[in-house]
């Protein structure tokens, strides 16, 4: 979904941009005034585990309430700084309970998360401090973020942006808002990151654990003061959504919690190992979803006896192997009862392996027979008895896998399994490709297939790099295309590090090179250091053929709810199937 560009004069413009944030917002509203904004909070009972990040918090103390001018223009909410608060909340943290009260939610599932609402110090009705810097955001320039995680618009750190509320607002969350949260939460602050962020309609951010460097605490702050849309709901999207983690430290479906949009509310989350969450795609074309959002950094902590502590230092990445290869089964599949004839013919076959030998790919169209083809799709849409599941973990993909083992063997989708896995298959692709895949030179070669469902939502992401160590074949097939569903993007080898990087712009490639089918990608503009290779079009019956070289990465484009398909049925769906196999000598 391509955002549209902020103008200084209208707040219709400003709806149109930009956006980049770890987190969101409430599901509770507390409308409150000025003098109200003092008044005591309830909060919830203490008694449990502590901190594990320092054995003693440090000692507690009275925040200073700064007076120069920036604190003048914004300042936060007195309710925050009242004793009574302090002391329940700090109870709480540590003994890792909930707890909730005026102006405030205290969570622990599935990680540490506070909500504080009305945030700033305004009349609720008039919302003057958050308009102001609404009306800000349209006079800042924005960078255009889009990679395989996420799209968004973003600025750079708000301590360069000479505006200001905007100042006012970073001078407030570093003089007075560290102090508090370093007293409140027990962890040593030092500093603090910020930049503003806008997710127009279509964009979003998938999970991730905002776990990297020196990050302690994350934070957002939202903004919508429009009069008629101060609070967002599930219609408009852009939630916080939070995900579980299992016992191997990995997000699992389906999402534990969701925190809406809210003008005027900070939420603050503990960053560890545990931290997965996403922004929800922003579904709504009326308003942009807005905030100020970032990080309190400090000092890594002290790594226990025995244990590893949450922050002790960078994380390796968690080695997901997932995949099951197999060798060539004993099958003697009859290619002219599956297979188009030309593609059988001598001659196209030394073409094909031509084509393979300059390009890296090809694709053949109308590879099936046709009513091959048709049996298949019939098979897939009334297959009421097909048994699906999601496939995770959340921060690497989302979409659904047949078990093609629990299928009669008189399913045309069994026979498909039985071609694309049968020796014969090998050999073919031998000819097109002349790998060791078939012959007295091959060692061991395998296979690995999938037949994948798709619908909005779903994705990958370039995910651990040690799923590239090695040079394979890749097939990919697919059923019933639609446009923008099953979209997959080539890239060449990241350099050492460029993992980290892309994990910290979210948490956050140039001109493709010339092939005989690659397609010039929407986004190459946005890849401003790994160049594109090849982007892979949904196409029904084109067998897409790549040999992607050791290190050489991909992702399938998130499928946006905005878009549009053209072949769903009665219920809404409309199903794009991929059947990817990969192969390796």
């Amino acid at each position: 979904m391509s955002a549209k560009t902020p103008s200084e004069e209208t707040k219709a413009q400003t709806k149109a941009s930009r956006s980049s944030s770890d987190m969101a917002t409430d599901k509770r509203r507390v409308q409150q005034n000025d003098d109200a904004s003092g008044e005591q909070c309830e909060a919830g009972s203490s008694s449990a585990a502590r901190e594990d990040d320092t054995a003693k918090p440090p000692a507690s103390k009275r925040t200073k309430r700064c007076d120069d001018r920036n604190t003048e223009l914004v300042s936060i909410n007195g309710c925050f700084f009242d004793d009574e608060f302090r002391e329940r909340f700090k109870a709480a943290w540590q003994r890792r309970e909930t707890s909730a009260g005026c102006n405030y939610e205290l969570k622990q599932a599935p990680f540490q998360l506070a909500v504080l609402q009305n945030f700033l110090q305004e009349d609720a009705k008039r919302a003057d401090a958050t308009k102001r810097l609404e009306a800000e955001f349209s006079t800042v320039d924005w960078k255009r973020k889009q990679m395989d995680l996420y799209e968004f618009y973003q600025t750079d750190d708000l301590c360069s942006l000479e505006r200001d509320y905007l100042q006012a607002f970073y001078t407030v969350l570093k003089e007075q808002m560290m102090p508090l949260v370093e007293e409140l939460t027990g962890i040593k602050l030092t500093h603090v990151s910020a930049s503003c962020s806008m997710y127009n309609a279509g964009d979003y951010l998938l999970v991730h654990d905002d776990l990297l460097s020196d990050r302690r605490i994350a934070y957002v702050f939202y903004l919508s003061p429009w009069d008629c849309h101060r609070r967002w709901q599930a219609k408009d999207g852009g939630a916080l959504e939070l995900f579980r983690a299992d016992g191997n430290q990995l997000p699992v479906f389906p999402v534990t919690d969701k925190i809406y949009p809210q003008n005027n509310q900070l939420v603050l989350f503990r960053v560890c190992e545990q931290s997965f969450h996403q922004v929800g795609e922003v579904t709504t074309f009326e308003y942009p979803r807005l905030t100020i959002n970032g990080w309190f950094h400090g000092p890594a902590a002290p790594v226990p006896a025995g244990g590893k502590g949450a922050l002790a230092g960078p994380q390796a990445p968690s080695i997901i192997i997932d995949t099951h290869y197999m060798s060539p089964r004993k099958i003697d599949a009859e290619l002219g009862e599956w297979i188009n004839d030309v593609y059988l013919v001598d001659e196209v076959k030394q073409n094909v392996q031509k084509k393979v030998e300059m390009f890296s790919e090809v694709s053949l169209e109308q590879f099936l027979l046709g009513p091959r083809f048709t049996a298949l799709l019939e098979s897939l849409r009334t297959g009421a008895n097909l048994e699906w599941r999601i496939k995770g973990p959340a921060h690497l993909r989302k979409y659904e896998v047949l078990n093609f083992k629990a299928l009669p063997e008189a399913n045309p989708l069994r026979a498909l399994y039985d071609l694309f896995t049968s020796r014969t298959m090998f050999r073919l692709l031998y000819d097109y490709t002349e790998l060791d895949l078939y012959g007295r030179k091959a060692k061991t070669p395998k296979c690995a297939i999938e037949l994948q469902r798709w619908e909005r939502g779903c994705y990958t992401v370039l995910g651990d790099s040690s799923t590239y160590a090695d040079s394979t074949l890749d097939i990919t097939f697919y059923l019933n295309a639609q446009e923008n569903v099953g979209v997959i993007t080539y890239l060449v080898p990241e350099g050492e590090g460029k993992e980290q990087e892309r994990q910290g712009s979210a948490n956050q490639s140039d001109a493709p090179q010339a092939s005989s089918s690659s397609t010039t990608s929407p986004y190459t503009e946005c890849y401003e250091d790994d160049p594109v290779l090849l982007t892979l079009l949904p196409k029904d019956n084109v067998l897409n053929v790549v040999y992607r070289a050791e290190g050489t990465t991909k992702f399938t484009k998130y499928v946006s709810h905005n878009t549009h398909l053209e072949k769903a049925d009665g219920d809404g769906h409309a199903y794009t199937y991929i059947l990817v196999c990969s192969y390796k000598e």
